[in-house]
């Protein structure tokens, strides 16, 4: 995973995945973050964001999804557990055919390793309410780009 620490902070190059079913949206956190992020992972050396962003999904999830179309690459600058990031994320919005996802409920839990996930349908109207980062999406997942868009996000 291209993942790696200097002396000024942490670079992260990562895919996620932008899930909408019924006018909700799929998130996910860490149980220890008390914040939400969209569900997906870290790159792999010399792999396609494309398949990255495929595997993930089914590591995760155990479901198969297909790729859409890329919607934002976002530079993400912040502060986690006393670490500077620097963060570079391709967000695709996804689609999955697999009625086992959807069955699991509204609210379900992911075991990967030794990381405990909390997984959530946030219906759309609300998603402005939850902790759910980076903020600029929450604010374009009702008007999703026709266009690929670079964003700088410097955190809050």
């Amino acid at each position: 995973m291209i993942n790696f620490k200097t002396n000024r902070g942490i670079f992260n190059f990562r895919v996620a995945g932008i899930l909408l079913y019924q006018n909700q949206v799929l998130i996910h956190r860490s149980m220890k973050d008390d914040f939400y992020a969209f569900p997906g992972g870290r790159v792999e050396m010399f792999e396609r964001t494309e398949d990255a962003i495929v595997r993930e999904m089914e590591e995760e999830l155990g479901v198969t999804v297909r790729v859409d179309r890329l919607l934002w690459i976002c530079e993400h600058f912040f502060t986690h557990e006393n670490h500077q990031y620097h963060e570079i994320c391709f967000y695709y919005l996804i689609e999955c055919k697999d009625a086992s996802l959807l069955e699991r409920g509204n609210l379900f839990y992911v075991t990967e390793g030794k990381t405990e996930f909390e997984f959530r349908w946030v219906p759309l109207e609300t998603v402005q309410d939850e902790p759910l980062y980076p903020t600029f999406i929450k604010k374009r997942l009702g008007d999703l780009p026709v266009t690929i868009e670079r964003v700088v996000d410097f955190g809050e």
